[in-house]
């Protein structure tokens, strides 16, 4: 009985180190495409809004920014609010 994602064995000991190399050389490939992915959705998501080139822009930046600070707070209170039930008043 065999599993269902098997790989050919090499038959002498060069065979199986040339595998070795290969399948290192590919997941190292895969690693780095994939750190690289990783680094560009990170800047992206973190990236500063672009500049407003009209008042109204402007506004909507200020609008945005003061929503992510009330966000922020909100989600501040909670967690202290539930540190609190876990640990009790001090």
């Amino acid at each position: 009985m065999t599993s269902p994602k098997t790989t050919p064995s090499p038959a002498t000991s060069q065979d199986a180190l040339a595998h070795i190399r290969m399948r290192k050389a590919q997941i190292s490939k895969q690693l780095k495409e994939s750190t690289n992915y990783i680094k560009m959705e990170t800047n992206r998501m973190f990236a500063p809004p672009p500049e407003a080139t009209s008042k109204f822009g402007t506004f909507m930046n200020m609008v945005d920014q003061g929503i992510a600070v009330y966000d922020g707070v909100m989600m501040g209170l909670r967690v202290a609010r539930n540190l609190r039930r876990l640990f009790g008043r001090c």
